[in-house]
């Protein structure tokens, strides 16, 4: 995983492994900053959920999980 500042960070995605769906992932950040810069309330980080895929291109799970973690300690310190 990448990311720079409050952009969309980029996951490693999978094939022949569970991943997340690209399209459900790819909302819940977007949702996220445009709520921080538009001065809305955030969405629940710890209510997201993303559908999982197989064999379809998705993104790694511990990837997205772990950016949701770190996602939620930004906003809440």
């Amino acid at each position: 995983m990448s990311s720079t500042g409050a952009s969309r960070p980029t996951f490693t995605t999978t094939r022949f492994r569970e991943g997340y769906a690209v399209g459900d992932v790819d909302a819940f950040p977007d949702a996220v900053f445009t709520a921080i810069s538009t001065g809305q309330p955030v969405p629940p980080i710890a209510a997201a959920v993303f559908r999982p895929v197989r064999p379809e291109t998705g993104y790694d799970m511990a990837e997205v999980d772990a950016f949701l973690d770190e996602l939620e300690a930004g906003l809440t310190s």
